[in-house]
C-alpha cells in the first residue's frame, strides 16, 4: 500500500503551520532563531569576521539551537573566526566546506559544533539558497514521506546536498518563502506531529 502523502496533507500541514503563525504559537521559536536576523548576518560579513567576539559567536552558537555552549566556549576565538571564514569564503565546493567544518575529523571542525550549527550559519548567509539541517528538518521530510535515502550514509558534505534537494521540492511545493520559513515549518510539523501522538497515547 503506498503510504505517501497526497497534496490534501501537504495542504493540512501548510494550513496548520499559517494558523499557528497567525496565531503567535511561532513566536518563541521565531524569536530564538531569526529575530536578530540581520544583525547575526552582519557578523558573518568577511570583514567583520576578523573582530568577532566569543561572545558574539555564542549568541551566534545559541540562535542555531546547538546545546554544547560549554564545550563551544573552550574553542579559542581565533580558532572560531578562521572555521567559519572558511566555511563562509573559502573558494572549494560547498560539500568539501560542510565536510572539513561539521564532520568529526574535519580540519576546520570546532569543539561543540556540528551540522546543525554548521548549516545554521550557511542558511543565515544565504536564506534563499542554503538550509538548515537538525532533527526538525530530518522529521519533517519523514512526516511528508521526502526523507533522502542516503541521508545516513557517505560522506557528510555530501548528504547536506542530498538534504537540500529535499528541503528544495518542499520549499517549492509548498511556496515557502525562504529556507528560514522552511526551518520554521518543519519545527511546526513536528510539534504537530508529537501533539498528535500524545492525543492518542492519552
Amino acid at each position: 500500500m503506498d503510504t505517501r502523502r497526497g497534496p490534501d496533507d501537504w495542504l493540512t500541514f501548510l494550513e496548520q503551520f499559517r494558523d499557528a503563525d497567525q496565531n503567535g504559537k511561532l513566536s518563541t521559536f521565531r524569536k530564538r532563531r531569526w529575530d536578530h536576523f540581520y544583525e547575526h548576518r552582519s557578523l558573518l560579513a568577511e570583514d567583520a569576521l576578523a573582530s568577532m567576539s566569543m561572545e558574539q559567536a555564542v549568541a551566534l552558537y545559541r540562535a542555531s539551537g546547538s546545546s554544547k555552549v560549554k564545550d563551544f566556549r573552550t574553542n579559542p576565538v581565533e580558532e572560531v573566526r578562521d572555521s567559519l571564514d572558511f566555511l563562509l569564503y573559502d573558494t572549494i565546493r560547498l560539500e568539501g566546506r560542510f565536510d572539513e567544518s561539521a564532520h568529526e575529523e574535519g580540519a576546520y571542525r570546532l569543539a561543540g559544533a556540528g551540522k546543525e550549527f554548521v548549516s545554521y550559519l550557511l542558511c543565515l548567509r544565504e536564506p534563499s539558497l542554503l538550509g538548515v539541517w537538525n532533527s526538525n528538518a530530518e522529521g519533517m521530510l519523514q512526516v511528508l514521506h521526502m526523507y533522502p535515502t542516503t541521508l545516513r550514509k557517505g560522506r557528510l558534505g555530501t548528504r547536506y546536498i542530498e538534504l537540500l534537494d529535499a528541503l528544495q521540492r518542499v520549499r517549492g511545493r509548498l511556496g515557502l518563502v525562504d529556507y528560514r520559513e522552511v526551518d520554521e515549518f518543519a519545527y511546526a510539523v513536528n510539534r504537530m506531529v508529537h501533539s498528535n501522538k500524545a492525543r492518542v497515547t492519552a
